[in-house]
């Protein structure tokens, strides 16, 4: 099943290049973007594509948080869905956010969430290794 993620991941890249016109990462600029798309769809995609939309732009919004803060691709048997966990006790849903802004709008943002994830330091063994990188020592 990670395989789907990160080629459904790699197809919101390839689709958002060739049909679009823009570049996109697995870093904070790409869920900027990722969130002004999500806010579009909420106001002109049908309830049908908006599902569909779940999966793929959830795979890319958790390998943006993945790629950016560390944490593992995890599911648990009672889950309907795949997440990111960066300890027992840290977790993050990019499926159920993404499903969240495509329904409410705005006001569940895709970009605030990445943003706290950050902000509260809920992140997995990747940026806390970065995190003790003294400023000085750039490698």
């Amino acid at each position: 099943m990670k395989e789907k993620i990160f080629a459904n991941a790699a197809l919101v890249r390839s689709v958002a290049a060739e049909q679009l016109g823009v570049v996109v990462g697995y870093d904070a600029r790409g869920v900027q973007w990722l969130d002004r798309y999500i806010d579009g769809q909420h106001a002109q995609a049908t309830p049908e594509v908006k599902e569909k939309l779940v999966h793929t732009l959830g795979s890319f919004l958790g390998e943006c948080i993945r790629q950016t803060y560390g944490g593992q691709w995890v599911v648990e048997p009672e889950s309907p869905y795949w997440f990111i966990r960066f300890s027992d006790d840290n977790a993050a849903y990019p499926f159920s956010k993404v499903s969240k802004q495509l329904r409410h709008g705005a006001d569940e943002s895709v970009l605030g969430f990445f943003v706290a994830i950050g902000a509260m330091g809920l992140t997995g063994p990747k940026a806390a290794a970065q995190a003790a990188k003294p400023w000085w020592r750039p490698w």
